[in-house]
């Protein structure tokens, strides 16, 4: 049986509070690896001892199987609607793991959103419950708002790591989405310190793409021309050869912008002796698991993938994530990054390999962000300009990244001025970030700020949007750390 963390419990006592307020669809914030299927798979258990029937919608196979045997660790019965071959996949692993199916009659179903639609008519229970995991996908015109739409009077539960669309629109009831409430979990840097989250070490380029010719479509780069600008062997910092600089023997994943730039790097890679495969929708989901088994095994050290692993892909047998898809999406970009932040015996910390200046667009994994249901704040540009704004910059004196909104380098002191734009390409080794001494600096300003004023002013002082609620949210996570203090004097001399 699953015992909930502490920060796990409180999310759940927060969405229970909400439905009590009267709200229909709280929206649940949680880094990828914070435990947000433990959460509404605990939801789901208790919902169904109380005779009510609960949904549980996903989109990928691998989410099939993964909320389905999180309800199994919790001994809960369900159904499983998706395709026969996915089906047998989780009965199998069942079997496996508890030496019997929990795939029985039941009111709860675990159900791939696509295979739904066409069975909604012939379904022997209306739910009173709906998850919707991935729930940033969840728009009136989707095939998720469609099943939402037959069931008016069940009450919602998304959730997400990344509270955010391309479109820059909220996820909020009054900008077209969902969500008449947000609760906002642990964060990111909370998860890293507690070790729910593997700490990292980041490589990012000298120089940044030209992708000035690569045009928008739908919010990103389009996909056909970027996958022709990136599938080239003179792409900044050689994927292949900073593989054998910087993770000789790790089991890494590169992100890829199409099947065919999966493919080819998984042949580059293989022509130096590293095992390596590709990973896309087309292939069977019986192949498809056969090359992640090999890959959790360590026979094949590297999985190429295009669309496959991102969102809601729980292998925390990755140790590096190689980014070789440029994106303007916060949200995939936070998705693909952390594939590689859950532990696994014996990874100490992942490693990042920034090729496309990823990070300087979107910064650190776990910086700092305000999500609300308000959607991105969008500032004014000049014609012509077309690139967002920087938020890290690279000392040229010692190679430290930091956040741009400091005048100096933090290590070694050197004034920098911020990073010009539309650079050529270049061939290059990646520099380290010192994310570390980025974290000491903003702790030392957090530590000098005693009071909820104070805390305030600085979130002010960085450009948060919502500056006093994230000053209350630091004042009750120091509460929260100072309660189990003194609950628990003898673990302050540990």
């Amino acid at each position: 049986m699953i015992t909930l963390r502490d920060y796990q419990q409180n999310a759940v006592n927060e969405i229970r509070q909400a439905y009590r307020r009267g709200k229909r669809s709280p929206l649940l914030v949680l880094p990828t690896g914070g435990g947000k299927t433990t959460i509404f798979a605990y939801i789901t258990t208790e919902a169904a001892k109380r005779g009510n029937s609960v949904f549980l919608l996903c989109h990928r196979a691998e989410l099939v199987k993964q909320i389905s045997l999180t309800l199994a660790a919790f001994g809960q019965e369900h159904q499983v609607i998706a395709p026969a071959a996915i089906v047998n996949q989780v009965r199998t692993a069942h079997f496996s793991a508890y030496g019997r199916s929990l795939i029985q009659a039941s009111p709860v179903y675990v159900a791939s959103v696509q295979t739904l639609i066409n069975k909604i008519d012939g379904l022997h229970h209306r739910p009173s419950l709906i998850v919707i995991d991935e729930a940033h996908h969840l728009t009136a015109q989707s095939t998720w708002g469609r099943v939402i739409a037959a069931f008016p009077d069940a009450r919602l539960l998304p959730v997400t790591a990344t509270p955010c669309r391309l479109d820059g629109k909220g996820l909020g009831v009054t900008h077209a989405g969902f969500a008449d409430d947000i609760i906002i979990g642990q964060t990111m840097s909370a998860l890293i310190e507690s070790g729910h989250l593997c700490d990292y070490r980041a490589y990012c380029p000298p120089s940044a793409l030209d992708l000035s010719s690569v045009k928008t479509t739908a919010g990103d780069y389009n996909k056909g021309q970027l996958a022709e600008a990136m599938d080239k062997p003179t792409i900044t910092g050689d994927a292949v050869k900073h593989y054998h600089r910087l993770l000789s023997g790790k089991r890494a994943v590169v992100f890829c912008v199409s099947v065919a730039h999966a493919e080819h790097v998984a042949e580059s890679f293989t022509l130096t002796g590293i095992r390596a495969e590709s990973l896309d929708g087309t292939l069977s989901p019986d192949e498809r698991a056969a090359r992640i088994r090999r890959f959790t095994d360590g026979i094949t050290l590297v999985l190429t993938s295009c669309d496959v692993i991102s969102e809601g892909f729980d292998l925390p047998a990755i140790e590096a994530a190689i980014l070789l898809r440029p994106t303007k999406s916060l949200s995939l970009y936070l998705q693909q990054v952390g594939r590689a932040l859950r532990p696994f015996p014996g990874k100490r910390e992942a490693v990042i390999l920034d090729h496309v200046g990823a990070l300087s667009r979107h910064g650190l994994p776990d910086a700092d962000r305000e999500w609300s249901l308000e959607g991105a704040k969008k500032r004014s540009r000049k014609a012509g300009d077309s690139e967002p704004d920087v938020n890290i910059k690279t000392c040229p004196a010692c190679y430290h990244v930091f956040e741009s909104k400091l005048p100096a380098c933090p290590a070694c002191g050197l004034a920098v001025k911020p990073q010009g734009r539309a650079i050529e390409e270049v061939d290059g080794q990646l520099q380290e970030i010192d994310k570390d001494a980025m974290r000491r600096q903003k702790k030392q300003e957090e530590r000098g700020c005693t009071d909820l004023e104070s805390l305030t002013a600085l979130g002010r002082s960085r450009g948060y949007k919502y500056p006093a609620q994230w000053a209350a949210r630091m004042i009750e996570i120091r509460s929260s750390y100072a309660k189990r203090r003194n609950q628990h004097p003898e673990q302050n001399h540990a």
